[in-house]
């Protein structure tokens, strides 16, 4: 654990540089996969800027005098991404969705990264520090943004090509829902161990809550499936590996403050990975004239929406307090 402020605020560059690299790795497997070129370019393209990124991280740590850590670190888990291996039998377009989804995630997640980053460095008088990190936070705000302009048409041709391969719209419906119901499930195991270690906090109660509207709604997306003549399988999805999210290990070493924060960057990432599945979820159904799936969808995603807004703003305070909580600025 830092002894310092600026040590800790070191450590925490090392986290980002972590992030950064397999993100760029990931990216760059990406932008070699499925067939839809426009998705294609815009993940390779991110993968690029990612390698500036944390090339300017490094050397904006040397100039403090640190140097980049090879351990895996939460941050580093976090952005490894899901294995590719839960990607079978999905359609070469299916999969081009799927690393949208995972991008927009990984973006808010890096969003959230760089402003507990630009609060802690302030917290700690690291100006560069800031600097930095703002500027780079821009960057993930773009590319955020650039994700989301794309990711409606591309759910669309997804839907679309399994429809040409032969399968029926129901088909296709059933087996995101199941995705759906998966990836719930998931959070809410999470959500629950989240709150655990907030406890008495205004983050635990938001976890709790969340958690227990999580649980709701996979029971509406259950409802919906079972009604469309579909049950929910025990089969691990590709959102659903997704959302088991960071091995706790990787936050050994990191005080309470610390962990809160991590995870709150998490559980960012993950309402705005369900705001993009649920986007996929309603252009499916909108395309297959199915009104109450679409509703549901739409339901759902105006939730997570409000739940990542409400995450969001405890960000900044728990990484104020982690520094806080180093004892020479106290």
């Amino acid at each position: 654990m830092a002894k310092t402020v600026q040590e800790r605020i070191n450590h925490y560059l090392e986290d980002t540089i972590g992030a950064e690299r397999n993100f760029e790795k990931a990216l760059r497997t990406f932008g070699k996969t499925g067939e839809q070129t426009t998705v294609q370019s815009l993940l390779s393209s991110a993968s690029a800027k990612a390698k500036t990124q944390h090339e300017r991280l490094e050397a904006l740590l040397k100039t403090r005098g640190g140097s980049p850590s090879e351990s895996k670190t939460i941050l580093a888990e976090m952005l490894a991404f899901t294995p590719l291996s839960a990607q079978l039998g999905q359609g070469a377009a299916e999969k081009n969705t799927q690393h949208l989804m995972v991008t927009f995630a990984a973006a808010a997640a890096e969003m959230a990264m760089y402003e507990s980053l630009a609060t802690a460095a302030a917290e700690g008088r690291a100006l560069d520090v800031v600097s930095l990190a703002r500027t780079l936070q821009g960057e993930e705000r773009d590319d955020y943004a650039q994700v989301w302009d794309i990711l409606p048409q591309s759910a669309a041709a997804s839907f679309q090509a399994e429809l040409e391969k032969g399968k029926s719209a129901e088909e296709v419906l059933a087996r995101y829902l199941e995705d759906a119901i998966a990836a719930e499930k998931s959070f809410e195991t999470q959500l629950l161990g989240f709150s655990e270690e907030s406890e008495g906090s205004t983050v635990q109660a938001l976890f709790r809550q969340h958690a227990e509207e999580t649980k709701q709604q996979y029971t509406q997306l259950t409802q919906r499936l079972e009604e469309l003549g579909g049950s929910t399988s025990t089969i691990k999805s590709f959102l659903a590996h997704m959302f088991n999210l960071a091995p706790k290990i990787a936050q050994i070493g990191h005080d309470k403050f610390e962990r809160q924060t991590q995870d709150l960057m998490m559980a960012y990432a993950v309402e705005n990975a369900e705001v993009a599945m649920y986007e996929s979820l309603a252009q499916a159904a909108r395309l297959a004239g199915d009104g109450r799936t679409h509703e549901l969808a739409r339901q759902i995603q105006q939730q997570e929406k409000q739940t990542a807004e409400k995450v969001w703003a405890q960000i900044a305070p728990a990484a104020r307090r982690a520094i806080q909580a180093v004892p020479e600025a106290a």
